[in-house]
């Protein structure tokens, strides 16, 4: 048999002892191993290419969406829902309220209550809206003129409801001429 028992395998055994230096090892390894991962994260976030963050004021974005629908000049109906649309959503960003998805009575209902624009101004829109709504819900085709006249109306919408910049004058948008 041999001489240990058992318990002496299961004993506590006392501290050792350690030089100053090697305790001071842990420490600075973990500090180290921690710039390592800073100076990592810090070179990630400061590589990843950087989007351009280019506002483009609504009434702007609005008269280049204009000048895109005179392309569809020739489908009357997706013309008319073409200005319609782009006014919807210029005058739901320039008031901030959501306009896209809402009926035009939900629309100019809500409308009523934005003060930024005249009651001549609404009307007008209101007239508009329902005129584009026509060619949208009721299969009415409008002629060209018609077509032309929305267009106007969209333009001089947008122009009017505009932030005015100090010493700017409105856009005017001239619409293209077609070859007959």
């Amino acid at each position: 048999m041999n001489d240990t028992n058992i318990n002496d395998l299961w004993e506590i055994k006392p501290l050792m002892e350690m030089e100053q230096s090697e305790s001071l090892l842990v420490p600075i390894l973990v500090l180290v191993v921690l710039f390592l991962i800073g100076a990592v994260l810090l070179i990630w976030a400061f590589s990843k290419p950087k989007r351009s963050a280019t506002f483009v004021a609504p009434d702007v974005e609005a008269h280049r969406k204009l000048r895109q629908a005179w392309a569809l000049l020739g489908e009357p109906a997706l013309f008319a829902e073409a200005v319609a649309d782009t006014l919807r959503v210029y005058l739901g960003e320039r008031f901030q309220f959501h306009a896209p998805d809402r009926t035009t009575e939900e629309f100019l209902e809500e409308l009523k209550s934005q003060p930024q624009m005249t009651d001549p101004q609404k009307t007008l829109l209101g007239q508009f809206l329902v005129f584009c709504d026509l060619s949208k819900f009721a299969q009415h085709d409008p002629s060209e003129e018609e077509c032309r006249n929305l267009h106007a109306i969209a333009v001089q919408l947008v122009n009017e409801t505009a932030p005015a910049l100090p010493g700017a004058v409105p856009p005017q948008i001239d619409p293209p001429q077609i070859a007959r």
